[in-house]
Formats: structure tokens, C-alpha cells, sequence
């Protein structure tokens, strides 16, 4: 505004007009403001921010006569708390398309210059239109004016259905629990009236009946007379309000159901009651309940079969929320799970990793077994020839520890198969979409059909694992006991002649197998330096959640070593839910020769020398089990073929360094004898 001769000081006093109005479509607006950062402060094609408004009683309602282009501009005016821009003191507007807002004109009785001066907040109880522009009310179509902030408009913008772009992103804060329903459904579900005397049907006779039930009535009155019902018997009348009800039931069904379409006004937008729940609070909440470990170093591994649980109770809550989007209008919105099958395996590896140190504990006790078998053994032998038995620890040493390492890598995988067979996901949606189709419509009535998981399927678990490992696990102890005899064998054949035969050598390896509950409950040395070191305080709680702290598993969830062995022994591992096989690639068949590199002319290398019936293997290239064990000499076979054959196979470095030490061993068992 500028000042001049034309500058009247007066024409804010009887000519002050006041107006209330409605923000059009944004698509007649949004250019003047700049979604994102710009240099150039020219660049917004409007002056400011300003809004076009549609003023009642002015303008025509609804696109007929006036179009929302045509409408004018309405200015802002700002707080004093907000100021003018400035030295930087400003306030953005938060006005959008739909709000009912006031003011008063500017030019007094021109009435072209509206200001705003606020806002007419909206209540949650009016249900918004899904539209703007629509000409859904007219000068002569009355209706609500109430529009959501979130209307397609004529024009809508890039990414939206109207554009072949994703549905609109409403945030959680605005998203209602309560499935929107429409005047007529909100009608059948309210509440009969105070004192009222229903009917066996549920009917409040004092109420009017809506167009729809009258069209059931309509409907049951044919079909009575077409029985032959007396009009006015109590079988006429019977089947009327029987033929109501059922049509009352039906329709509450499917406006409740998640599946049907959701009728305008899904979001809340209000201001009046800000401790309504939303979706956002709903999800909060679910995060806030969610539990998470505490393992406790003081109750290994009963620790960690608890944290097990503890993801499991976590799952079937996931999976429940799952289950119930099919059933329940406020699961469906409030629900953050996109896939279900990732949900499962993130699950199956959590689980893996409380899994995985009782493994390492089978694998502790197995190798403190060896230790000792080894420890006997090495005493049988002459301190002279002792320090063989290094290499020899060594490889065992590795042995073990690949073979456990190929146990827990498949972890995941194998715990996603048993979990997948005992959940059955695909058949709780099933059995969800049923309950669905078969509910009466209350939210509240749905059935919970997630799977209940008892207090001993952590242990289950577990013994599944351990009852698909026990073959392999059982089999390397074997190949272990095997190699060492065959060791000792040769050891003994070749000292034979020098210090006489090692009676009672072979077979001083006692059986390293035990049962698991002592695996489990295996504890290695425990060092007390000074005597007088303090128990550590351990941690009653087993988990912890945001909403209400620590907490523990109540005691009749307490896991059992005893039990995991048991459930163990029972478990056929042939009916234990085996993974899917991974394809790997295309194997070469066995006389197949190397492909160069691209671009290379050297020769393929020679293939190794075949493996002989004596070879004695600890593992393959592989580290996998042996796959040859004999020590049966080929026929006719010369000392020198065996020497030959013996470099190729070690190299003739290690071969050379073995010869040194038997040498040294032979020396010294001569000077001792």
C-alpha cells in the first residue's frame, strides 16, 4: 500500500467490511511459492504469500460461474510475534488448500483486496472431502465445505495417482485408527437410544429406519408374501426385522472391513482434540513395547537361550500385526511391515547369533576332550619324540574349528526353514482373510490368529540346530579319533625297529563325545589371581523396553540344558525343515581342462598326482573331512616310488624338513637306548 494525495485515513472505519472464505485448489497458488531453495528472490511469480480465496456470500460456490483462477488475492497478516521479514524476523504462513479462513478487505466496499487475518480451526468430528474443485457443492447443492489438506485437485501435482505417480503420502499424524464411515453407516452403527427396548434382533423400534434398511423391508415383505405369510401375522413380522437385521450386520461388515474402500476423510486434520490417537501414536507404542536383549555373562548359555525367546516374542508380535492389517482397519494403518519374509529372516539371523556361542560351547568342550585324549597319548610316547605331535595339534586344531565355522554359517538359513515350517505364514493369511470375510464388523471382535509360541520353542529351536549338527559334529569326532590312529600307526611302524614296538600306543585316545547338557554346561579354567575377587552382581532383568525398562522371563519360562538335550535326542533330523539349496555355479566335470585367461597363451598346469590308497588326509584343500583314511601300501611299490610319490604330494621343502626331524628322533632314541 502507498501513501499519497489518494491516501484516505478514514476508510477503515464505517466502510470495514468483514469475510469468511475458503482457500482454493492449490493448484491456482502453489507457483507463487517456492517448494525448495533458489537464489534468484524475482524468481516466484507471485508477490509474497498470498492465496486465492473463495469469499462466501461473494462468490459463487463451486467452478459454475467463477473460476478459482478468477478469484482474487488474498493477502497475509502477520502476528506482531511473527514480524515483517525484516532483520530476519519473519513467520512463515501454514496455510493449505481447503482452510476455512477470515478477514476483512482492504478496499472497503471494492471488495478486491482481502487480507487474512486467521484461520477457522477444523473439527475432527467433520468428515473431509477427498476433492477440491469438484462443484460437489454449488449455489444450488448444499453440502459441507469441510475439504482435507491432502484433496486431489484438478491439477495435481507430480507424484500422485492422478499423475500415474504413488498415493499420496499422508503423515502418521494424520492418519486416523478408525475406518471413516458415511452418514449412513454412522447412522446403523449408533448406539440405541438410553432405556430403549430392543427387539430379538438388536432393533431400537423407537428409531426411523434409513433408505437402505427400508430397501430390506421392502425386500422381506415380497419374500413373505411369496411364503404366504399373513400380512401382519408374527411370522410376517419375524421375518421383516430378521431380514433388517441381517442387512444392518452385513453392511457393518463391510464398511469395517480393511479390504473395502475407505469412504472420505481418512485423516484427522483437527485441532480442537490433540490427545485423539493417530497412526503415529500407535506405531510409537508399538516401538516403545518392543523388547531387547540383555544377555547376562553369569548364566551362560541360559542367557542366551532366553534372548532366543525374547526375538521370538518379538516376532509373533510383528507377525500378529501382520496377520490383523487383513482384519483390522487400525493394524492396516498403523502397521510398518512391507515384507513379512524379511521380517522372518532378519528374525532367523538375530536368533542365529544367540545360537551361535552355544556351537562354540559344544565346540570348547569337544576340543578340551581332545586336549586330554591328547595329553594321554603324548605321555605314552618318548620325550624325544613329543614335539612331532605340534603339527599334528595343530591341523586337528583347524579341523575343528572349519567344521564348526561351516556349522554357523548356515545358521540363517537353517533357522528361516524351521521357523517358516512351523509358522505357516501363508496359511495364517489364509485363515485371516477368512475371519475377515466371516466377521460381524466389529474391529474388536476380529480373532488373534498369530501363532502362540510356548515357553519350550526356544529350547525347540535349539535342539532342531543341534539335531541337524549332531551328524556332522559326530562324524568329525570320528575323523579326528581315525587320523590320530592312523598317525600313531605310522609312527609306531617306523620306531618299531629302533626302540621295539609302543605297546598299549594305539587306542589311548579315549572317546571325546559327551553328552550336550555336559557340553553346555562346560566351563574352561577360571582364573582367580589374588583369591579375594568379588562375584560379579549379575542382572536379574533379560530384556528392557523403551516403555517400561528391565524385565525379565517370568520363572516358568526358564530354559533348561536338560531339556535342549532331550528335545535333541528325540528330533529325527530328516524331519527337521532343511533350508532352500543354493544353486552355486556350474561345476566342472573331472576331465575337463583349465581355461587360460582371456588373452593369455601360457599352457593349462599340469593335474596333481592322484591321491594313493596309504595317504593319510587330516582334510582336503578345502579343509573339509577326509576323504581318504587308508594306509595300504600300492603293490610292488619301490622305495624310491614312495619317496617320489611322497615330495609330490607335500613339496619337497616340507618333505626334506620331515625327514630332518625323523632323523633327529631316531638319534635320539639311540643315545637314550
Amino acid at each position: 500500500m502507498e501513501g499519497g494525495s489518494l491516501f484516505n485515513p478514514g476508510f477503515l472505519g464505517s466502510s470495514f467490511l468483514w469475510w469468511v472464505g475458503q482457500i482454493a485448489d492449490d493448484a491456482t497458488w502453489r507457483d507463487n511459492i517456492l517448494p525448495g531453495p533458489h537464489k534468484d528472490t524475482k524468481k516466484p511469480d507471485g508477490w509474497g504469500r498470498r492465496y486465492k480465496v473463495r469469499i462466501i456470500g461473494l462468490h459463487d460456490q463451486g467452478e459454475e460461474s467463477i473460476d478459482s483462477d478468477q478469484l482474487p488475492w488474498a493477502q497475509i497478516m502477520y502476528p506482531v510475534t511473527g514480524g515483517g521479514g525484516q532483520t530476519s524476523a519473519s513467520h512463515t504462513s501454514n496455510l493449505r488448500q481447503g482452510m476455512m479462513v477470515f478477514g476483512f478487505f482492504l478496499d472497503g466496499q471494492d471488495q478486491q483486496i482481502p487480507v487474512i487475518m486467521g484461520v477457522l480451526g477444523h473439527n475432527v468430528q467433520v468428515p473431509l472431502s477427498a476433492k477440491i474443485g469438484d462443484n460437489r457443492v454449488t449455489n444450488n447443492t448444499p453440502g459441507p465445505l469441510a475439504t482435507s489438506g491432502y484433496a486431489e485437485g484438478r491439477n495435481p501435482p507430480p507424484n500422485t495417482p492422478a499423475e500415474g505417480g504413488p498415493n499420496p503420502v499422508v503423515p502418521d499424524d494424520d492418519l486416523k485408527v478408525t475406518k471413516p464411515k458415511s452418514e449412513a453407516q454412522q447412522q446403523e452403527e449408533a448406539e440405541p437410544s438410553p432405556g430403549a427396548q430392543l427387539n430379538k434382533y438388536g432393533l431400537d423400534p423407537s428409531k426411523s429406519l434409513t433408505n437402505q434398511q427400508f430397501a430390506d423391508m421392502r425386500s422381506a415383505v415380497a419374500e413373505a408374501e411369496a411364503l404366504g405369510y399373513e400380512k401382519g401375522s408374527p411370522e410376517y413380522e419375524d421375518l421383516k426385522q430378521k431380514r433388517v437385521a441381517e442387512g444392518i450386520r452385513n453392511r457393518k461388515k463391510a464398511a469395517n472391513s480393511p479390504a473395502a474402500p475407505v469412504q472420505p476423510g481418512p485423516t484427522l486434520e483437527g485441532v480442537d482434540d490433540v490427545t485423539v490417537i493417530s497412526a503415529a501414536d500407535t506405531k510409537r507404542n508399538d516401538h516403545y513395547r518392543q523388547k531387547t536383549v540383555m544377555l547376562s555373562v553369569c548364566q551362560f548359555p541360559q542367557s542366551n537361550t532366553k534372548g532366543l525367546q525374547t526375538v521370538l516374542d518379538n516376532l509373533v508380535k510383528k507377525i500378529e500385526k501382520y496377520v490383523n492389517t487383513f482384519q483390522s482397519y487400525i493394524d492396516k494403518v498403523s502397521s510398518t511391515i512391507e515384507d513379512i519374509q524379511q521380517i522372518l529372516r532378519n528374525a532367523a539371523c538375530e536368533i542365529a547369533k544367540y545360537i551361535k556361542p552355544l556351537l562354540d560351547k559344544v565346540m570348547e568342550f569337544v576340543m578340551k576332550k581332545l586336549n586330554e585324549a591328547l595329553t594321554t597319548v603324548v605321555a605314552a610316547l618318548p620325550s624325544s619324540m613329543r614335539h612331532l605331535f605340534a603339527d599334528m595339534k595343530k591341523m586337528l586344531t583347524e579341523l575343528i574349528l572349519c567344521l564348526y565355522n561351516k556349522l554357523t554359517q548356515g545358521l540363517c538359513d537353517l533357522i528361516q526353514a524351521i521357523l517358516d515350517k512351523a509358522l505357516d505364514l501363508a496359511g495364517l493369511e489364509d485363515k485371516a482373510k477368512a475371519a475377515a470375510a466371516n466377521s460381524n464388523g466389529d474391529d474388536d471382535s476380529y480373532r488373534r490368529l498369530a501363532p502362540k509360541v510356548p515357553p519350550c520353542y526356544a529350547e525347540d529351536i535349539t535342539a532342531q540346530v543341534f539335531a541337524v549338527s549332531a551328524p556332522a559334529i559326530n562324524e568329525a569326532n570320528e575323523s579326528l579319533v581315525q587320523n590320530l590312529d592312523n598317525f600313531l600307526e605310522d609312527m609306531q611302524k617306523q620306531l618299531a625297529g629302533v626302540s621295539g614296538a609302543l605297546d598299549g600306543m594305539m587306542n589311548k585316545i579315549p572317546d571325546i563325545s559327551g553328552s550336550l547338557t555336559a557340553a553346555l554346561g562346560f566351563e574352561n579354567i577360571r582364573i582367580n589371581l589374588f583369591g579375594c575377587e568379588l562375584e560379579p552382581n549379575c542382572p536379574v532383568d533379560d530384556y528392557y523396553t523403551i516403555q517400561g525398562g528391565g524385565a525379565g522371563q517370568p520363572d516358568a519360562k526358564q530354559p533348561s540344558d536338560k531339556a535342549v538335550e532331550d528335545a535333541a535326542a528325540a528330533q529325527d533330523p530328516a524331519e527337521v525343515a532343511s533350508p532352500q539349496p543354493d544353486p552355486g555355479y556350474i561345476q566342472p566335470t573331472s576331465g575337463q581342462q583349465d581355461t587360460p585367461p582371456s588373452g593369455s597363451q601360457a599352457p593349462p598346469p599340469p593335474p596333481p598326482p592322484p591321491r594313493q590308497p596309504d595317504e593319510v588326509l587330516l582334510y582336503d584343500e578345502n579343509y573339509n573331512t577326509p576323504t581318504s583314511t587308508s594306509t595300504t601300501p600300492p603293490p610292488n611299490e619301490t622305495p624310491a616310488q614312495r619317496e617320489a610319490r611322497r615330495r609330490a604330494k607335500v613339496g619337497n621343502e616340507r618333505y626334506e624338513e620331515i625327514q630332518r626331524r625323523r632323523e633327529a628322533a631316531i638319534r635320539a632314541g639311540q643315545e637314550g637306548g
